[in-house]
């Protein structure tokens, strides 16, 4: 971590040369954007010019709030697409700008995580058991109990599975809600932001508990059955694929159903995370509509998992008025339902391996979180802009502020004129302009 100050050392650029290259770089990525996103930089840039915006701290935070506002507007959009490229995002957040607190490795979360995947371990050493004593035509007490065992493993497997797609999408919505934890107790489960190893562990923890539950209702009731009537298992792969479709359910009824906030987290810690990582009234009701979301799944999964238990027990009761072809046919009755499951099995650890690789990976976004130092760095990251900062420090146009020369000031009353107007396209060019109020982005409680 020693590289880190070394490296922003080396910048030797004080706030206010931070400041313009800011400037410059929100000034070149107008031509790319739309008349809105056109204001929201105007109005940004006006405040920045401000002479009692001097710290680090103020200028990210402005910084970050329009980013934020943008991002609400037109998330793949040309403007970002530039400040991308240009490197806005790594000089501004390669320096993480917010304090992370982990979770300890026996909290209840890193077990439920650390299990969730055992048991997918299990379910895949069972799959192939189930397949070789169907096959082989062994006693009718070991097919039923490999019979209850390999329905129980489908459900646990579609359950996570369920999980796993479920909270991708509520990552994706707002990171924060699990990047900093969304209960009073919660803090950080992973290091990393990026947005699908955070799904993929959170999907698995928080699923784990009422999944490994339904497998064992499951289990003891398929295992009852298949001693007294051929088992349903024609029915698993129809499961296997309602149950994490619940999830894209839940997530069209999350976009339709979002409402703006103006405060959101349920600890200090949440509040302080997302007053800078979801500042717009946007994004906290993102935050809330993630517990709705998951409020939505945890009511319809179990209606959905209760329906298809009923219907194996109910179509194997029944078997013989159903044609023989669905119980006695290897291919319908053995190997689909467990190439499904497979499936399953194949895509839950190919998540495993990718959240492990991935546990600790830092992206350059404003949810990057900061765990190996007390405090967090305000400076930009510059050590592989230099060339392009020194640029933009060297250009000559209207930005001034920086400067106390008495013979810039015209100068600058041009550059503020051209962002007012820009703001307020409505007023005529020589209406004076009236003070504009500093405001930081709210850090209410």
């Amino acid at each position: 971590m020693t590289g880190k100050n070394d490296s922003q050392n080396s910048t030797q650029l004080n706030p206010m040369e931070q400041k313009l290259i800011i400037l410059r770089m929100l000034d070149d990525a107008k031509s790319s954007s739309t008349l809105e996103i056109q204001r929201l930089i105007a109005l940004t840039q006006h405040k920045l010019q401000d002479n009692k915006i001097k710290t680090m701290s103020e200028i990210v935070k402005l910084t970050n709030y329009l980013i934020a506002q943008i991002e609400n507007e037109d998330k793949s959009g040309p403007t970002l697409d530039y400040l991308r490229k240009k490197g806005l995002y790594r000089m501004l957040y390669r320096h993480p700008k917010t304090l992370g607190q982990q979770v300890p490795e026996d909290d209840i979360l890193k077990t439920l995580l650390r299990n969730g995947f055992l048991g997918v371990g299990i379910a895949t050493v069972l799959i192939p058991v189930f397949v070789t004593i169907m096959m082989l035509g062994a006693p009718l007490w070991l097919v039923a109990i490999s019979s209850g065992l390999f329905v129980g493993s489908s459900v646990y497997l579609s359950g996570l599975l369920y999980g796993v797609v479920n909270d991708i999408f509520a990552t994706h919505a707002n990171l924060p809600y699990f990047l900093l934890g969304h209960q009073p107790q919660q803090k950080s489960l992973l290091q990393t932001n990026d947005k699908y190893a955070q799904g993929i562990a959170w999907g698995v923890a928080a699923t784990f508990g009422p999944v490994v539950l339904a497998s064992i209702l499951f289990t003891v009731v398929a295992t009852i059955t298949a001693f007294f009537v051929p088992l349903a298992t024609f029915v698993m792969p129809v499961f296997m694929i309602a149950i994490p479709l619940i999830a894209v359910w839940a997530e069209f009824n999350t976009r339709n159903n979002t409402k703006e906030r103006l405060n959101a987290g349920s600890n200090l810690y949440q509040i302080e995370g997302l007053n800078f990582m979801s500042p717009t009234p946007k994004e906290k009701g993102a935050w809330w509509a993630n517990s709705d979301r998951n409020m939505f799944g945890f009511t319809k999964v179990p209606l959905i998992g209760l329906g298809c238990l009923a219907a194996v027990v109910t179509l194997s009761s029944v078997s013989m008025f159903l044609p023989s072809v669905l119980f006695a046919s290897p291919l319908i009755a053995v190997l689909l339902p467990s190439a499904f499951a497979v499936a399953a099995t194949m895509t839950l650890i190919g998540c495993g391996l990718y959240m492990y690789a991935n546990r600790n990976n830092h992206l350059d976004d404003r949810y990057n979180l900061e765990f190996d130092r007390d405090e967090v760095i305000y400076d930009l990251y510059l050590d592989e802009d230099l060339d392009y900062a020194h640029e933009l420090l060297n250009r000559k146009d209207n930005y001034t502020a920086l400067s106390t020369e008495p013979e810039l000031v015209e100068k600058q009353k041009e550059a503020d004129r051209n962002n007012y107007t820009m703001i307020f396209p409505f007023r005529k060019d020589n209406d004076s302009i009236p003070p504009i109020p500093v405001e930081q982005p709210r850090n209410s409680l």
